[in-house]
């Protein structure tokens, strides 16, 4: 099947896309839902329905990348082979149902919120030195950054190696970049073997406490049973491994995002201010309003078919837009108006159905107790440094890698 013609070009061929992705974005929607995007070779699905649909619709899209046209199987026998095969993204639907029920019991909000203790225990290791501090502040590297790794390693029971916390942060940051769509070959390579080596500890903390079970995450799915049917080392390897690296990155810019998207509405830190009650929805109406851009959750069509009268081929990709579906004004009124008081319902940024994301809770609560923390250190005339920030280029992005704030003299 010939790619249909692009008229306009695709706005994925303009360099200064992924600057201000929205408005053409909201051309594609309106315009061509379901757009070809020829240097990547994926189809762009925009509307909040199609991509509520796709996320679990398995009669024509799996998040299993094995159906991918493009897909290169690791080298048989390896443990990225083993991952390929058995992750929760490649299980069949009734074997993916017996583990998210294993792993449920430590990850509902319940469980959740039993870890608030060790989450604002290191926030405040974290925020404590900033109290008082003057000048400017990367915000990024001193508090967003090292957090959510140390938070997950606390959970999990998985301690860093030698206490190297900065060699863990790095493990878990190279394995979740590794395993983004469209990366350098050299990137993923980097990553498969961070998972490796990640997976290492993770194996030997499984073994451990399947002897002496502590109070962690770990000994939790470890002693999970289900009518006499437990989840296996292996399996756990996976999902703890799994865990850490997209708790550790994703939650990383995540608080990133966060407070950018706040010191752009300085408003919305006054009511915080004055009103911490707001928090839990301003974190909901951060995620739908500052998350995604240009980019989404794949999808693989498993048939030919028919998607807004355009024609998908099995094996393609399908990128699910999160900026498409967290601003479609079919779903929301003014959607590009930043409103913490907003109901931010039938928010997909985690995804929907049988493959919502098991740590959306705890990245939620994360996002929740660190910016209660900044709101108590950071001064009421601190102003963001947009003329010292610094960003890296990636195929679809251009990455924040830092957060330059000026606390005052």
């Amino acid at each position: 099947m010939s790619q249909p013609a692009e008229t306009p070009p695709s706005p994925f061929l303009d360099p200064a896309f992924p600057d201000d992705p929205y408005p053409a974005i909201d051309r594609l929607r309106s315009q061509e839902p379901v757009h070809w995007v020829p240097n990547f070779g994926f189809w762009f699905v925009t509307r909040h329905d199609d991509v509520k649909r796709l996320y679990n619709d398995p009669e024509y899209a799996t998040p299993d990348r094995r159906v991918w046209e493009n897909y290169v199987a690791p080298e048989e026998g390896s443990f990225m082979r083993w991952v390929s095969d058995n992750g929760l993204f490649s299980l069949p639907p009734a074997e993916h149902a017996r583990v998210r029920k294993l792993v449920s019991a430590s990850l509902t909000p319940r469980a959740v919120a039993r870890m608030e203790d060790q989450v604002r225990e290191v926030i405040d290791r974290f925020a404590q030195p900033l109290h008082g501090r003057r000048g400017v502040v990367d915000l990024h590297s001193e508090f967003t950054d090292p957090i959510p790794n140390t938070v997950i390693s606390r959970i999990t029971g998985v301690p860093p190696a030698g206490d190297d916390e900065d060699r863990f942060r790095q493990l878990a940051q190279d394995t979740i970049r590794g395993f983004f769509q469209f990366v350098d070959p050299s990137l993923q390579k980097k990553g498969e073997d961070a998972f490796v080596e990640l997976s290492s500890w993770v194996r030997e903390m499984a073994k451990e406490r399947r002897d002496s079970p502590r109070e962690d995450m770990i000994s939790d799915l470890v002693q999970a049973t289900n009518l006499d049917d437990q989840l296996q080392t292996e399996e756990i390897v996976m999902l703890v491994s799994g865990l850490i690296s997209a708790g550790s990155e994703t939650t990383s810019i995540g608080g990133l995002i966060a407070l950018r998207t706040l010191f752009d509405h300085p408003d919305a830190i006054t009511r915080l201010r004055a009103d911490r009650s707001l928090l839990p929805n301003a974190i909901n109406e951060i995620l739908r309003f500052g998350f995604g851009g240009p980019g989404g959750l794949p999808r693989y069509a498993v048939r030919d078919f028919e998607l807004r009268g355009t024609q998908i081929r099995k094996g393609q990709m399908l990128m699910l837009s999160f900026g498409g579906a967290s601003r479609d004004p079919a779903i929301y009124e003014d959607p590009h108006v930043f409103d913490i008081e907003r109901d931010p319902r039938e928010l997909l940024v985690f995804g929907n159905g049988p493959h919502y994301c098991l740590g959306a809770n705890l990245a939620r609560q994360e996002l929740r107790c660190m910016l209660d923390a900044v709101l108590d250190f950071l001064p009421e005339a601190a102003r963001y440094r947009e003329d010292l920030q610094e960003v890296e280029e990636t195929a679809m992005f251009r990455r924040p890698v830092n957060l330059p704030v000026d606390f005052g003299d």
